[in-house]
């Protein structure tokens, strides 16, 4: 790989802070990568150990790829010299967990609920969460299922914003946070927000947690930092503070997360609030075509507060008239219908991948939606009646499945709940089209229903083997399911449903496992009836790090991080996205707006929704197609384009035509 001058300035850096400004494709894992070698280098006289860096990623699969990318670039450089293991790469919660566990003894034991662990808690423990115990600002009380979502909202604002306690005094939702804390520490549990919260207090008060850390943590690189909330970003000072050296990553363009409190301010000031801080721009995209390129950033120059910078094409791949379309249709349908031909006709097209060429495949194409739950209807099913297989990401439409539909019919067959009997059950899993024999799935309802007889269990020695988890697998053995069996090519796919649903089952198993197995079979079957569904918050990414050869479905906020060769980005509507500010009971009935300093971050901005377009149009490689469609209503809320859609018109690098592919070259997809 040939480096440019900025890309090895950034690497040789070595003392000071280092701001690392990042435009879209631009190399930076590469860059962090090697310039950790650097850092590691035994023949510098500046040179580190590996414990005494740490490097802060957003999610888990970005740490496993930098720390693979990192040792890589380490045997490279230094041979077996250098042995990275005590070289921390991961989430700031996951450092913030082991620095809790390791430095605080009361937290040795404790275990991590993600949002929706935390939700099933405190609906469990209505009273004893503060949820029903607190009112809103007008003086009515909360209630179970209902208002747990923004109550759990409001108590992450009070402990990740900077907020002001002289306007707190008569929000009721401030005692609920001292009996909320309480459950967790009865349960010996740690929320995401509590794990930060405690670290930065350990590192804070405790002098010999400071000597400890600080004797080990000198350099600090911190990758996303555009989406470093207030709380994360007092970690990252005080760690400073403690003697570490910083390195942050990160785009202003592409901050996509201030409704959940990150401050776009922090990249925006870094320079002026560190000292002796050199800023490098990487602004070359090693990603996407030409005109890719060109109608991102033009775009994004809308935006007036940003840092400088100007992404420059590197010809990454080669840009065809036809390659960018921007189009309309009659309505909804029309566009969906689009989008499974051209997908269809995008299938086998040769496509330049580094030094050979191959041809594209399903798994080459992403749809990317402002939101999956208001406008992906209508595309997934388009994709079921062209025959596409495709997967929806996320926890969002998954009971659209037809075979985790069929895994809901099981539980609620053998909770006896909603009159499903065996023949029902039978019905559901033959309408999920799995490709299974009969036989096979006349023993798996037999057994079953042999669970649901046994459900009374008086010895709490023997309820494991009822354990949710256990009977559903259980019956998939009794299946004896084969992805290979599964027709209209759905195997990947509905083998990653199954999985998804199993997290389904982790999630609730882990606040009420401990639950008789009638209770809690009757509690799960209700769960999956009224609570799944709307559970899990759109953008919502499971542990999954399957590639089935499937389009993905999914949205813009889920797609950060990643790049396909073909984009699309329908349901560009006025009113959709942009998105207005929404309505209705939220945190801010529960706390007053002047409590939370720059409050108005978290009801979002043009400049935000302007930079969430942005990304996706970074996602894509060399194929992008921008469309809407009117939908008809009484209001006349979407029968209008966004002004997005109009703004990317004006590129003369977009085409406002569809473009036949006839004349591209074609290879076999099965030989690649």
């Amino acid at each position: 790989m040939t480096l440019t001058l900025a890309q090895q300035d950034a690497i040789d850096h070595s003392t000071g802070n280092l701001q690392l400004v990042a435009c879209a494709g631009s190399g930076k894992t590469e860059v962090v990568a090697r310039h950790v070698a650097a850092l590691l280098d035994p023949g510098q006289l500046t040179a580190l150990s590996p414990a005494n860096i740490v490097a802060f990623t957003f999610t888990e699969k970005a740490s496993v790829e930098l720390k693979d990318r990192i040792i890589r670039r380490c045997r490279e450089r230094h041979g077996d010299r250098v042995n990275v293991a005590r070289l921390y790469v991961g989430t700031i919660h996951a450092f913030c967990l082991d620095l809790l566990r390791a430095e605080v003894p009361a937290y040795g034991e404790f275990g991590v609920l993600n949002a929706v662990q935390q939700a099933l808690l405190v609906d469990r423990h209505g009273a004893g969460s503060g949820l029903t115990t607190t009112t809103d600002l007008e003086g009515k009380r909360l209630q179970r299922f209902k208002d747990t979502r923004r109550y759990l909202s409001a108590l992450d604002v009070l402990r990740e914003a900077r907020v002001h306690p002289q306007s707190l005094t008569t929000c009721s939702v401030v005692q609920g946070l001292g009996h909320y804390r309480q459950l967790l520490a009865s349960t010996s549990s740690l929320d995401y927000a509590s794990i930060l919260e405690e670290a930065v207090r350990a590192l804070r008060h405790d002098l010999e947690v400071r000597a400890r850390v600080a004797e080990r943590v000198r350099r600090l690189i911190v990758d996303e930092y555009q989406d470093v909330s207030p709380v994360q970003e007092e970690l990252i000072a005080l760690l400073h503070e403690l003697g570490a050296t910083l390195c942050v990553v990160g785009d202003d363009d592409q901050t996509l997360y201030q409704w959940r409190g990150a401050d776009v301010r922090n990249i925006l000031t870094f320079a002026r609030r560190y000292p002796n801080v050199r800023q490098v721009r990487l602004e070359e995209n090693f990603r996407s075509s030409r005109g890719i390129v060109e109608v991102a950033r033009d775009f994004i120059s809308r935006n007036a507060e940003r840092l400088p910078k100007a992404m420059a094409t590197t010809d990454a791949q080669p840009f065809e008239p036809g390659d960018i379309e921007a189009l309309a249709f009659l309505d909804h349908d029309a566009e969906a219908t689009f989008i499974a031909r051209k997908i269809k006709e995008l299938r086998g097209i040769t496509y330049r991948e580094g030094e050979r060429d191959r041809a594209l495949s399903y798994s080459d194409v992403a749809i990317l939606l402002r939101s999956v739950k208001a406008t992906g209807g209508v595309i997934t099913q388009a994709l079921d009646l062209a025959g596409i297989p495709y997967v929806v990401t996320g926890m969002n439409n998954l009971f659209e499945a037809r075979e985790a539909r069929a895994a809901r019919a099981l539980f609620y067959f053998v909770a006896g709940h909603n009159d499903v009997d065996e023949f029902a059950l039978k019905a559901s899993w033959e309408a999920a089209r799995l490709g299974l024999d009969t036989a096979k799935l006349d023993v798996a309802v037999e057994n079953a229903a042999e669970t649901r007889r046994t459900l009374d269990e008086p010895d709490p020695a023997r309820w494991e083997l009822l354990a949710i988890s256990r009977v559903f697998a259980r019956f998939l053995e009794d299946l004896a399911l084969r992805e290979d069996a599964v027709p209209e090519n759905r195997g990947e796919a509905s083998f990653y449903n199954l999985g998804k649903f199993r997290e389904v089952i982790s999630d609730f198993e882990t606040v009420h496992g401990d639950r008789p197995p009638l209770e809690q079979y009757e509690e799960f079957a209700g769960f999956l009836e009224h609570g799944a569904e709307g559970a899990y918050p759109e953008g919502w990414k499971e542990h999954d790090n399957a590639s089935p050869d499937v389009v993905r479905v999914t949205t813009i906020h889920q797609a950060k991080g990643m790049q396909w060769p073909v984009v699309f980005v329908p349901a560009l509507l006025q009113n959709r996205f942009p998105s207005p500010k929404m309505g209705g009971a939220g945190v801010w009935h529960l706390i007053p707006r002047a409590a939370v300093e720059d409050q108005a971050r978290y009801e979002g901005s043009i400049e935000d929704e302007r930079r969430l377009f942005y990304v996706a149009l970074t996602r894509a490689e060399k194929f992008l197609y921008l469309t809407w469609a009117p939908i008809p209503g009484k209001n006349s809320r979407y029968v209008k384009p966004s002004e997005f859609w109009e703004q990317v018109l004006e590129s003369k690098w977009v085409k406002r035509r569809d473009v036949s592919l006839d004349h591209r070259p074609r290879r076999d997809v099965a030989s690649g």
